[in-house]
């Protein structure tokens, strides 16, 4: 191969390196339904180019958020929350299969428990 053609190769693998998505510090936030209780459906992903305690903070800080406000409309519109429906996090990539929580952790404000910088 020419030197040239050598050079454009390298740079490629080095640009196309930086364009993989981080698994291992990354989170995904799943949440289930009362239609499908036991099925885990993707809502969001945590993959920001940061530490593991910030991805897992952020997404547990939206988690509890998130069921803080399905109990909240429930008790608004004079209804009972679903038991065994909410958000929770799990490490890494979203993962189609795998048990979904008994409980859901849930409050307002939340924290992250995580230390965040903005």
């Amino acid at each position: 191969m020419k030197k040239s053609t050598l050079v454009v190769l390298g740079l490629l693998a080095v640009v196309t390196t930086g364009c993989e998505t981080k698994t291992d510090t990354a989170f995904t936030l799943y949440r289930n339904s009362p239609l499908a209780s036991g099925e885990r459906v993707h809502f969001a992903s945590f993959d920001a180019a940061e530490t593991t305690d910030f991805n897992r903070g952020n997404c547990t800080m939206a988690a509890r958020l998130l069921n803080a406000n399905v109990a909240s409309s429930a008790r608004e519109e004079g209804k009972e929350p679903y038991e065994g429906v909410g958000f929770w996090c799990e490490s890494g990539p979203y993962k189609k299969e795998g048990s979904v929580p008994s409980s859901f952790e849930s409050a307002f404000p939340a924290s992250s428990d995580g230390p965040l910088s903005w």
